[in-house]
């Protein structure tokens, strides 16, 4: 087990938990509309649910994956395929960065009328189509990655340090509307997604060509 490894691993894996948290979805919503009537509790409590349906994707990743790290198919297929999700997360992001608000249409919300936060992040996770496929294809790749390093351990990195992406960002971003936006203008928030775009975009052809190197 190389310490490096380890490091990239949850490196990466905090930047590239951005790639979903940062894209206005359910969850973004859910966090903008609950810190004005919250503050900035609500990030952290939607966090701990979208996190909650997460471990259970994960879970299902480890024990299901376990059995197929020996397989050059399944390496060269997920890394492929997650790299390619990796490239339109990152076109996704640099083009929301032109049009980019911190005020999303409350018509996006997904009704939870008498849930609290953390069902709410619950609910607004598994609503979202594009959950299923990031976990389908790059959260496949990570948890992987994960087992291949250090078993268990390896996965449990990865979604430690996929959850802290998640609750520094929504964090911030319900601070931020409790704050009146004060920490955040739309302008930086632009910035942000630019900035990821870029580098998810990076990580995305370094995938793909670890997929392919994966057939010689």
């Amino acid at each position: 087990m190389a310490v490096n490894q380890l490091v990239f691993l949850a490196v990466s894996s905090f930047i590239v938990g951005f790639s979903g948290a940062l894209v206005p979805g359910p969850v973004f919503v859910a966090t903008v509309v609950e810190s004005t009537k919250r503050g900035y509790v609500a990030g952290p409590l939607i966090v701990i649910g979208h996190a909650a349906a997460e471990a259970i994707t994960i879970s299902a990743l480890y024990l299901g994956l376990s059995l197929l790290i020996g397989s050059i198919v399944a390496k060269v297929a997920v890394g492929i395929v997650g790299g390619s999700f990796l490239i339109w997360m990152s076109y996704t992001l640099i083009n929301s960065a032109r049009k980019a608000s911190l005020q999303p249409p409350a018509s996006d919300y997904l009704t939870t009328t008498g849930h609290g936060p953390i069902i709410t992040g619950i609910l607004t996770s598994v609503s979202n189509p594009y959950f299923f496929l990031w976990w389908a294809t790059v959260g496949n790749d990570f948890t992987l990655r994960g087992i291949e390093i250090a078993g268990l351990l390896g996965v449990a990195i990865f979604a430690l340090f996929h959850w802290m992406s998640d609750l520094s960002w929504y964090s911030f971003v319900s601070a931020s509307i409790h704050k009146g936006r004060k920490l955040m203008s739309t302008k930086v928030y632009k910035s942000i997604l630019a900035i990821c775009g870029v580098f998810i975009l990076f990580l995305g052809l370094v995938f793909i060509l670890e997929g392919l190197r994966s057939i010689a």
